[in-house]
């Protein structure tokens, strides 16, 4: 019996100045910015500090890049894309808040002195005690979405983070990925900017006729990862990230809450087939960003 299982990790190159070049890469300038045309997005920044706020863009697999000044009582348009956060910083540097974009064509965001963290403002933390019932919101079952959510939250727990939660509204965009996948037999994620969540991907399969590869498998494949991380390490770099652990730190990143996963079958070279797409909110595995 023939088994195989890949997994797809994003490839962040080593000079972010060639990006540039790329016409599907964001480039970044003072006001202007070009960005891939789907799924655009209009924000909105308002500043009613006292003080001028910095704004900064952080891009998955970047590290944040300064972008434009609003003064007190000004406001700021940019065009985004759903996923992207937005960094505030005060005048001596110290983070005011962060905002994340979501698919809404239009957002307003407020910036005060009591801004904390806009979409991304702190959840009520898990009760790793509860337990799944009902539809998941994908192909997963109740008993298969509580192994993924205990196995997470057990290897979570092992580097002090928060557990995690479900969500049926991630699990059913993960659902949609898994199955466009599963259809297009394309085993690779979204373009930069075109997913809203973090993303691991898995797949396996047999030519028993039956591919015996579970979304289980595919989150001890991810945690096999561990095995590569320097000890110490707690934020995520350009060479930490190319060693091929960012299925595992996507896994244990501090700042995620819920996940959903969708799984689909397939038929490939003779193989049974098995995708696992398990999404992450808020997402992970930002260059300088804390891992736990």
């Amino acid at each position: 019996m023939k088994r195989l299982i890949e997994m797809k990790k994003w490839k962040i190159p080593r000079r972010f100045f060639l990006l540039s070049l790329l016409a599907v890469i964001l480039t970044v300038g003072s006001r202007e910015t070009t960005l891939a045309r789907g799924g655009e997005v209009a924000v909105t920044f308002t500043n009613a500090t006292p003080k001028s706020v910095t704004l900064h863009r952080l891009d998955h697999g970047k590290a944040a890049q300064s972008f434009d000044t609003i003064a007190p009582g000004k406001v700021l348009a940019v065009q985004s894309l759903p996923g992207q956060i937005w960094i505030l910083l005060k005048r001596n540097n110290k983070e005011l808040g962060r905002y994340l974009v979501t698919p809404a064509p239009r957002q307003s965001f407020l910036i005060s002195t009591e801004v904390a963290n806009g979409p991304l403002e702190k959840a009520v933390p898990a009760d790793p005690a509860a337990k799944l019932a009902g539809n998941t919101g994908s192909k997963v079952d109740a008993q298969e979405a509580q192994q993924l959510i205990n196995y997470h939250n057990e290897k979570r727990q092992e580097v002090g983070a928060a557990p995690l939660t479900w969500s049926p509204k991630i699990a059913q965009y993960a659902q949609g990925r898994a199955d466009t996948i599963a259809r297009t037999k394309k085993f690779a994620h979204l373009p930069q900017g075109r997913n809203p969540y973090g993303e691991n991907l898995a797949q396996g399969g047999s030519g028993g006729g039956v591919s015996g590869f579970t979304a289980l498998n595919a989150a001890e494949s991810w945690y096999a990862e561990k095995a590569k991380m320097p000890k110490g390490a707690r934020i995520m770099t350009m060479d930490l990230f190319n060693r091929g652990v960012g299925h595992y730190t996507q896994m244990i990143w501090k700042g995620t809450t819920e996940i959903g996963v969708g799984i689909a079958n397939f038929q490939q070279n003779g193989l049974a087939m098995t995708i696992v797409v398990c999404c992450y909110h808020p997402p992970g595995n930002f260059i300088s960003g804390t891992i736990f």
